[in-house]
């Protein structure tokens, strides 16, 4: 008899370690999903910092945001960027090739083109992405974090949060536990029975993301340039007629 006893208690600890595992095992996947995607958060902030090197360098050809809005009014748009100061970036920043012309207006309408086309596709590729090399895996290309992948693992993690949070709440691992437990394995039903199963519940509840409360910046949509070009050539040319004298001094400082 006791051959037997000893069978179920062996049987019984077992059953019990492996849903420990279980329980815990997916808790901890769980907080490792959420890690990953705080920290992917903070990357697409950085990445934000890309954007706004090029909104100041577009800002300092139109002599500051004023001249921005005015660009912008032109296109039929409000002003696009105007928490632009307390973001971080880059005032140094430059194209990598600076247009050439002879007279200084036509260099300045160049620049402008330039400059917002930067602005545009940094937007586009912040918001939705594009193909970068991938530095795992030599010869491959691979999507770049952006804000859509983000919002997207935010939906993602917050279905297996609550996934995990019905079929998995801590009372009822608990009380069916307590339902196999034998004279020599005690005290499981105590637990539930102690703390009682909607506070225990409450207390080891997941709580979902509220993607809306990270504040995770949104790029504006602008249109392409191939799209205003037209419009944006007449609105610098105009600004260069105004603002000449400021202007010669800003191309000068990029010689």
């Amino acid at each position: 008899m006791d051959r037997y006893k000893s069978l179920a208690v062996a049987l019984e600890s077992e059953v019990l370690s492996e849903m420990a595992g279980t329980f815990f095992g997916a808790r901890k996947a769980l907080e490792d999903l959420q890690d990953d995607f705080a920290l992917r958060v903070e990357e697409l902030r950085a990445q934000a910092a890309k954007v706004f090197a090029r909104v100041f360098f577009l800002r300092s050809l139109l002599l500051g945001p004023e001249g921005e809005d005015a660009l912008f009014e032109a296109l039929g748009l409000p002003p696009q960027f105007p928490d632009a100061q307390s973001q971080s970036g880059s005032r140094t920043w430059r194209p990598d090739h600076i247009p050439f012309a002879f007279l200084p207006s036509t260099r300045y309408v160049k620049l402008v083109l330039v400059a917002y086309a930067e602005v545009q596709q940094a937007c586009e590729v912040y918001m939705n992405g594009a193909y970068e090399e991938d530095p795992d895996r030599k010869g491959h290309k691979r999507m770049s974090l952006h804000y859509r992948m983000i919002e997207r693992m935010g939906l993602r993690l917050n279905e297996r949060i609550e996934k995990l949070n019905a079929e998995m709440p801590a009372s009822s691992v608990l009380q069916y536990a307590r339902s196999i437990s034998t004279v020599e394995a005690p005290g499981q039903g105590a637990m539930t029975n102690s703390l009682g199963a909607e506070s225990l519940d409450r207390g080891m509840q997941f709580q979902p993301v509220d993607f809306a409360a990270l504040q995770v910046w949104q790029a504006p949509r602008l249109p392409a340039l191939e799209k205003c070009e037209k419009v944006l050539r007449a609105f610098a040319g105009a600004y260069y007629d105004v603002h000449s004298d400021k202007i010669r001094r800003v191309l000068e400082e990029l010689q």
